[in-house]
């Protein structure tokens, strides 16, 4: 959708483009939340893991140690059981890494692809100049993205290596945001 607005000397062109109801699979979000460990380079959303916590700190074990309450199944529980991220374990024991609907994602979004602002300079100071008309501008590409998707940007459109592979994000670079200015000059 596109709209111009003018007002005396100024004028506002602003496109505006979106998707609804589409589906994307998050595979780079899947990458890189890896659940083997949680040391190595993940999103912020996986910050909110499940977390387990020892229900009595105090309980001694026979080794004589208070550390081994992790492997008391009757003394452990989630700390954050609203979560739906799995914890993090070197094992792997319940496969979280595996495909699943859980990296699937609403890939809605509504996008300000274009914002041109422009004045017209008025014509009694170029006139002399042999200038018809002139038009200062600033535009703006991909302005803002407003959406509920986790990953960089959810217009990945179709797979780079198979032609009939669309709604999957394997890492494609978002979309930047260009800023530019310019002169529009008739003779």
């Amino acid at each position: 959708m596109t709209n111009t607005f003018r007002y005396k000397k100024f004028e506002l062109s602003v496109f505006v483009m979106g998707q609804y109801g589409n589906k994307l699979f998050n595979y780079f979000g899947r990458n890189i939340s890896d659940m083997k460990s949680q040391w190595d380079n993940q999103l912020r959303l996986v910050t909110g893991r499940a977390k387990l916590e020892p229900i009595d700190p105090n309980k001694v074990y026979p080794s004589g140690g208070f550390d081994e309450w992790w492997q008391d199944a009757s003394n452990v529980r989630v700390s954050n059981p609203q979560t739906n991220i799995p914890r993090s374990h070197w094992a792997d024991p319940n496969q979280n890494t595996r495909m699943s609907d859980r990296y699937i994602e609403d890939g809605s979004f509504l996008r300000i692809k274009n914002l041109n602002l422009g004045y017209y300079i008025p014509k009694s100071l170029i006139g002399r100049f042999g200038i018809q008309d002139l038009k200062v501008y600033t535009n703006i590409q991909n302005l803002v993205t407003f959406t509920k998707y986790t990953g960089f940007d959810p217009e990945v459109g179709q797979d780079t290596l198979d032609p009939f592979v669309f709604g999957l994000d394997n890492g494609r670079y978002p979309s930047p945001r260009i800023y530019s200015f310019g002169l529009n000059v008739t003779f």
